[in-house]
């Protein structure tokens, strides 16, 4: 299994700038061991990068052992201090860079370590999901600044695209045991509180209104069971969660209007 150890714990007074009047941003700091990689994640923006030549020094490892640098997104307070690694390669939305030369990373880009694309707070975000002994660790850049927060997508006043963001944000919950987030120490998921919140959701929506109004094709969901129960934002025939989901049966109810589509079609042309 992978090893993760949070460097640098990051920080960021963005949510209260209309109090202090000055922002302040400093990205957390990861380090990933697995199968003789040594990858340091987001090594943004410090008072002085002696910072964290002492923190790899305490873990026996110098700017010289790390073999690749991560950028979850291309925001400059998560990736100022990527010159620091004369022996490095660099991984970012684009693709795997070897000095001038770079080439496509795969999904799958370890045995332990699975990198998927995470838009929302910036296009060109990703997050690593780690397999650890702890479960798996997703390392998310500003899909969550700190534990929780934003509490919504649209509190995010730099996401570049909310709905893409509300998105990212449920797959790394429901993929994650344990979040590394942007600003903010590591943190455990809640699973409980997830399916919780999202049952409220749907009561929520039985209650207040008869219709709501799909985001992605603009139709009127006029039945909260018409509704995708992940994203109730979307109807059913616009769902975009996994065909395993545990919780939604929107591919289900594709097959089964697929199906009725088909026996309209046999009757109407044979």
């Amino acid at each position: 299994m992978a090893k993760v150890k949070v460097l640098v714990k990051g920080y960021t007074n963005a949510d209260s700038i209309a109090e202090s009047g000055e922002e302040k941003n400093c990205a957390t700091i990861t380090l990933i061991l697995d199968e003789g990689l040594v990858i340091v994640v987001d090594p943004g923006v410090l008072k002085s990068q002696q910072i964290l030549i002492d923190v790899l020094n305490e873990e026996k490892l110098s700017i010289n052992d790390v073999s690749l640098v991560c950028i979850t997104h291309s925001h400059i307070d998560h990736y100022r201090n990527i010159g620091m690694f004369p022996n490095a390669k660099v991984l970012e939305f684009f693709g795997l860079w070897d000095k001038n030369k770079v080439e496509n990373w795969k999904e799958q880009f370890s045995r332990n370590i699975q990198i998927l694309k995470t838009p929302g707070h910036d296009y060109t975000g990703i997050t690593l999901f780690v397999t650890t002994d702890e479960g798996i660790i997703a390392i998310c850049g500003d899909v969550f600044w700190k534990e929780n927060y934003p509490k919504n997508s649209s509190d995010d006043i730099y996401a570049s695209d909310y709905i893409k963001l509300e998105e990212s944000r449920r797959m790394v919950l429901e993929m994650a045991d344990w979040i590394i987030p942007g600003h903010a120490d590591i943190y455990k998921v809640d699973k409980n509180k997830i399916l919780k919140d999202r049952l409220e959701i749907k009561e929520k929506t039985k209650t207040e209104t008869n219709f709501i109004i799909c985001k992605k094709c603009k139709k009127v969901i006029e039945k909260s069971e018409d509704a995708c129960l992940c994203r109730p934002y979307l109807c059913y025939r616009c769902c975009e969660c996994d065909i395993n989901c545990d919780l939604c049966s929107c591919k289900r109810k594709h097959k089964k209007y697929y199906k009725s589509w088909k026996k309209i079609f046999y009757r109407f042309y044979s």
